[in-house]
């Protein structure tokens, strides 16, 4: 059975170890792109199955991991990205497959042009405002576990109405000046506080 692997002396999982685990996790959603890829040019007679279960208890294994670091979580809310990416594809392919539609040509064609996409996007400011929100979810989530010691449950999309429209709020009353939110604990007590700049 996997685990999550801690250091022996404080019981906590390390940077490293996350970092590590990371890129192992990486590697393997690489190679499993790879093999995919040969099942279906049919150099490989049957899927990766055994390979694909293992990324999937990975994901599932780090996500539900206690280590509290925006740049970690951003990497791997990265990878599951792509994993889910990769596992549509592999599901679309295989029903092509089945009704003797697939194109292995067109197939890896697409995947450029959606991680080309993908890539330039995270470029945009709109991309970065993206990565900003997800690094000020997971710092508050973060800090009300700390704080309550229990996990949290918290839904990013409604934590992202919820920051948006009160910066619209903000900018109404302060037309013309950046608004920025950051976590405070105070008291025992997590929220977010908002910052408006000249």
């Amino acid at each position: 059975m996997d685990q999550t692997p801690k250091d022996s002396e404080s019981g906590q999982v390390t940077r490293a170890q996350i970092r590590s685990q990371l890129d192992q996790l990486e590697a393997n959603i690489n190679d499993l792109k790879v093999q995919f890829e040969q099942y279906f040019a049919g150099l490989n007679k049957f899927p990766p199955d055994k390979l694909h279960a293992q990324v999937k208890r990975e994901i599932r294994r780090l996500l539900a991991a206690p280590f509290k670091n925006s740049e970690l979580s951003f990497r791997l809310r990265a990878l599951e990205g792509r994993y889910r990416t990769y596992h549509t594809y592999w599901e679309r392919v295989q029903k092509q497959r089945e009704a003797g539609a697939y194109s292995k040509d067109v197939f890896k064609a697409d995947l450029r042009v959606r991680h080309a996409k993908e890539d330039q996007h995270a470029q945009t400011a709109e991309g970065k405002v993206e990565r900003g929100m997800h690094d000020l979810f997971s710092s508050y989530k973060s800090a009300l576990e700390k704080e309550s010691g229990m996990k949290q449950n918290i839904d990013f999309k409604a934590f992202q109405r919820s920051l948006v429209s009160r910066a619209r709020e903000l900018k109404a009353k302060h037309a013309g000046k950046k608004i920025s939110f950051k976590v405070v604990v105070q008291d025992g007590k997590v929220s977010l506080q908002a910052r408006v700049k000249k």
